[in-house]
C-alpha cells in the first residue's frame, strides 16, 4: 500500500447558464474534461452545481459521469420555484492508463419543467499511490428523530500504511420520498467522535434534499473506523431518509500540509455580494511551491432565522474569489447549507484562504451557523533532471 501524493489536476469552472426540462440526466455542457493517463492513477472528482436566485428551477438531480457511466447521484429541492438549489457530489476511483472523459450531469426534478445550472465547478485531482476508501451506495436508510445515528451503509475500517493526513467527504440525499419538512443533518464520525455537522431542509415535506460535509485530520498507522451519521435537523420524532450516499477517505502522504477550521460561531450579512466569514480565515506561509485543495461548507442550523431565499458560501484564495455555491431552506428558521471546492498551484509565499458568504437576493438576511474549511497543501514533485549530455541554457 502507498499513501497518495499529488500528480496533476484539472479545474473546470463556469458561470454560463445551462438548462434542461428532462427528468433524466443530461450533460452539463459547461462541465466536461477529457485527459490521458500514462499509467493507472487514483482520481478524485468533486462536482458542485447550483442556480442563482431568479433562474428557473423546480429541483435538481446531479451526478458525475466517468467514461459514460453515471455515479454519485444526489437530489435537492426549493420551497419556491426560482430559489437556489444545489448539490455537491464526489467520486474516487482508480482509472487505467489511456483516455478518460469526466462530466457533470443534471436533471430536472419534474419532467417538462426547467432546471437551471447557473454556476458550477468540476474538480479533478489525480494522485499517485493507492490508499483510499470509497462508498457510493443506494440502499435506503431512515433516522427516526434528531439524535445522530450511524448510516448503516457508510462505514469503512482500515489501517494506514504510515502516519498520514486523511481527507473525508460525506454526502447524503433522498430522492423526494419520506422526508421530514425539517430536513436532515449529517456528520462524520472518526473512532468515537462526531465532526463536521451540516444540515439542509427540503422545499417541503417529502421533497428532496442533500447534505454534503467534509473533515480532515492526521492519522497514525493504526486501525481506524470512519462512519457517516445522520438525523433529523430538529429534535423531534419525524423520519428522514437517505436514498443514496457517498463516503470517501483519501489517505495522503504526511508531507501534505493541513489547515482546518471548524467554528460554530454565527455570522450575519445583508450583502448580496460575498463578504468575509470572519470565522473562516486560514493563513499559511509556504517555503516551496504547493498545490492547494480547499473544500468548504457553510451551514445555517435549524432554528436560526434568516431569509427564505437562502445563503451563498464561497472560497477566496489570496485576493481572488474562486467558487461559490447557493442553497435555500424550506422555511425561514429551517436549515440550509452550501459546499464547494477549488484547487490551484501557489508559489512559496504567505497565502490566505478565506471563507466567504452572502445572501442570494437584495438585502435579505443570510446567516452561517457553522463552517468546515479544509485546506490541503500538496507537495509538488520536482521536475526530472536534464538528460545526460543535454546543454541547458539559463537566460
Amino acid at each position: 500500500m502507498t499513501l497518495l501524493t499529488f500528480n496533476s489536476k484539472y479545474v473546470v469552472a463556469s458561470t454560463t447558464p445551462v438548462t434542461t426540462t428532462l427528468a433524466t440526466l443530461v450533460d452539463d455542457t459547461e462541465a466536461s474534461q477529457t485527459f490521458n493517463l500514462d499509467a493507472s492513477k487514483v482520481v478524485l472528482v468533486i462536482y458542485q452545481a447550483n442556480n442563482v436566485y431568479g433562474a428557473a428551477m423546480v429541483g435538481m438531480q446531479n451526478a458525475i459521469n466517468v467514461d459514460a457511466v453515471d455515479k454519485a447521484n444526489s437530489w435537492d429541492s426549493c420551497y419556491i420555484s426560482t430559489y437556489p438549489v444545489r448539490n455537491a457530489v464526489f467520486w474516487v476511483g482508480t482509472l487505467a492508463a489511456g483516455s478518460h472523459t469526466i462530466k457533470g450531469r443534471f436533471a430536472s426534478k419534474t419532467s417538462g419543467q426547467t432546471a437551471t445550472i447557473s454556476n458550477r465547478v468540476l474538480l479533478i485531482i489525480i494522485f499517485d499511490g493507492d490508499e483510499f476508501q470509497y462508498i457510493d451506495d443506494a440502499t435506503t436508510a431512515t433516522a427516526p428523530d434528531g439524535t445522530l445515528i450511524d448510516d448503516p451503509n457508510a462505514q469503512v475500517i482500515f489501517t494506514p500504511s504510515a502516519t498520514c493526513k486523511a481527507l473525508i467527504l460525506y454526502n447524503i440525499s433522498n430522492n423526494g420520498a419520506t422526508e421530514s419538512t425539517y430536513g436532515k443533518k449529517a456528520a462524520i464520525r472518526v473512532a468515537t467522535t462526531d465532526y463536521a455537522q451540516a444540515e439542509k431542509s427540503p422545499g417541503g415535506s417529502n421533497y428532496a434534499d442533500s447534505v454534503f460535509t467534509c473533515h480532515a485530520l492526521s492519522l497514525s498507522a493504526v486501525s481506524t473506523t470512519i462512519k457517516g451519521r445522520f438525523a433529523n435537523s430538529r429534535t423531534v420524532t419525524a423520519t428522514v431518509t437517505i436514498h443514496r450516499r457517498q463516503l470517501a477517505v483519501l489517505l495522503l502522504a504526511d508531507s501534505t500540509l493541513l489547515d482546518i477550521i471548524t467554528s460554530t460561531t454565527v455570522v450575519t450579512t445583508t450583502s448580496n455580494v460575498l463578504v468575509d466569514d470572519a470565522q473562516a480565515t486560514i493563513s499559511r506561509t509556504t517555503s516551496d511551491t504547493r498545490e492547494l485543495l480547499v473544500v468548504a461548507v457553510g451551514t445555517k442550523r435549524y432554528n436560526v432565522s434568516s431569509s427564505l431565499t437562502g445563503e451563498c458560501y464561497g472560497i477566496k484564495v489570496n485576493a481572488n474569489d474562486r467558487v461559490n455555491s447557493r442553497g435555500s431552506p424550506g422555511g425561514t428558521a429551517y436549515a440550509n447549507s452550501a459546499g464547494t471546492a477549488y484547487a490551484e498551484q501557489l508559489a512559496a509565499d504567505v497565502h490566505t484562504v478565506q471563507g466567504r458568504f452572502s445572501n442570494n437576493n437584495g438585502t435579505d438576511t443570510a446567516k452561517i451557523s457553522a463552517r468546515q474549511v479544509v485546506a490541503l497543501w500538496f507537495s509538488v514533485a520536482a521536475p526530472p533532471p536534464p538528460t545526460a549530455g543535454l546543454l541547458v541554457q539559463v537566460m
